[in-house]
């Protein structure tokens, strides 16, 4: 066995077979195989879990929207079927419309407490404004008034019925999940108070719940 220490040159050649030669090297020389290997993999390795993660992430909000359509259209689909059913193909219902829950959200600001214009035993009131900039009062019924689909489906159809000209018109409603709202046109007068918080409401109350 011989170590060889000196430099690189001129290294002497030997006869004798088998003889191992080890040469000393600065540490700086050695190549860590392993390092450099470990350097590549773990950016790719950290890379990857991210786009699953936010791949992952996109795919639950996409499932979780398509979920929210299909019970949001299965409920218009299901109070439309009803009302057909209770109430015929009178001319009156036929001309409400069915409000979606965000566009009633954007028109009121959130119903923002700045747009309440006041409150009943049935829940509160807001003012909005839609997008083609048409002024609305929205009653939001409250969950605590005990009112079902069926007594909700009974009032917008008496509702539209007793349309008159002194009385703000019924635009239509919007029925989604728990919510249970009757869109009115807006007019800043005494009939809206008369029809949304007096004694108007109390005799839509009693005959609803009549016709049950």
């Amino acid at each position: 066995c011989m170590v060889w220490n000196r430099t690189l040159i001129d290294i002497q050649e030997f006869n004798v077979t088998s003889v191992d030669i080890f040469i000393r090297l600065a540490h700086s020389e050695l190549t860590d195989k392993n390092g450099e290997q470990d350097a590549i993999v773990a950016p790719i390795i950290i890379t990857a879990t991210i786009i699953l993660a936010v791949l992952a992430f996109f795919f639950w909000r996409c499932s979780t929207r398509r979920r929210a359509g299909r019970s949001v259209s299965s409920m218009d689909k299901l109070f439309y079927t009803k009302m057909l059913e209770l109430h015929g193909n009178n001319r009156e219902f036929n001309d409400l419309l069915l409000f979606k829950f965000e566009k009633l959200a954007v028109a009121t600001n959130n119903f923002h407490e700045s747009n309440k214009l006041g409150r009943g035993g049935f829940g509160p009131v807001f003012k909005g404004k839609l997008e083609d900039g048409q002024e609305i009062a929205v009653k939001r019924l409250s969950s605590s008034s005990g009112q079902g689909l069926r007594e909700f489906m009974n009032e917008v159809s008496l509702i539209s019925k007793l349309q008159h000209r002194n009385l703000v018109r019924l635009l239509g409603c919007c029925v989604e999940e728990e919510e249970k709202m009757l869109v009115y046109e807006y007019m800043p007068n005494k009939s809206l108070d008369a029809l949304l918080f007096g004694l108007f409401h109390d005799l839509i109350q009693l005959v609803s719940f009549g016709i049950q």
